[in-house]
């Protein structure tokens, strides 16, 4: 399949990225976030959407680009993920609908961002229909010079302005 290429912004980039377009984009020196969510497996697609869809508006509203968005999915079976549903005592036990979410974000990203990141990804997945008490997310960092976004090129450092 050969891929459109289209300048978009918002959720139109995010349609286009899912109808196999190819987003050009200006913003070569950014933050990039890295979202990997592990969930239970039996999750239908639309669900998967859903879930999808609220992290890339999260990570739009705490700033970063729109048409920035890098996210995958492990779906593991009960027996694969072993979690604690009340830890650090939680007010509930977690649920089936529980998700664990890793972002991997350049180094030097400040504490600020990551709680403006933190709150609205718990708004989104909320209105999305998972409770904000089976979130979990942890932030590492990964300095740009460890990176390559493509064709062979270590990635740029961080344009902080």
């Amino acid at each position: 399949m050969q891929k459109t290429k289209t300048r978009t912004e918002g959720v139109k980039a995010y349609e286009a990225l899912f109808a196999g377009a190819e987003i050009v984009t200006d913003h070569w020196e950014t933050f990039m976030p890295l979202f990997t969510v592990t969930m239970r497996a039996g999750k239908a697609a639309g669900e998967k959407h859903s879930i999808s869809r609220a992290i890339h508006e999260a990570s739009v509203k705490a700033g970063y680009p729109e048409n920035d968005m890098f996210q995958r999915f492990f779906c593991l079976e009960p027996v694969d993920l072993k979690i604690d549903l009340n830890y650090p005592g939680l007010p509930r036990p977690r649920t089936e609908k529980m998700l664990m979410i890793e972002v991997l974000v350049s180094s030097g990203t400040d504490a600020e961002w990551k709680t403006r990141l933190l709150a609205a990804l718990v708004e989104a997945l909320d209105r999305a229909g998972t409770d904000p008490n089976d979130v979990m997310v942890f932030f590492g960092e990964i300095d740009r010079a460890n990176s390559s976004f493509g064709g062979g090129r270590l990635a740029p450092p961080v344009s902080r302005s």
